[in-house]
């Protein structure tokens, strides 16, 4: 079941793909990324995610079983922050 997830923009889109970036080499995370769309995969969790006006919305078509969505909603804070 895939789940739907709007993170508000505190930085400029550039800064944040930058940020994200990073992280995702840092935790074998596959990402894919510009400053429109992209998607990533890793351990598990995998989505798409879209700019759109002063929000990113990231759409996580997989997670682990043992994983909770606010665990996900967490993490994604996190990446996208």
């Amino acid at each position: 079941m895939a789940r739907i997830f709007q993170i508000p923009l505190n930085e400029h889109p550039e800064i944040l793909l930058n940020k994200a970036q990073q992280m995702a080499l840092a935790n074998q995370v596959h990402f894919i990324a510009d400053q429109v769309e992209g998607h990533f995969s890793g351990k598990g969790l995998e989505g798409t995610y879209r700019f759109e006006k002063e929000m990113i919305v990231v759409n996580v078509a997989k997670k682990p079983p043992f994983v909770t969505w606010n665990m996900v909603e967490r993490m994604l804070h996190r990446f996208f922050a």
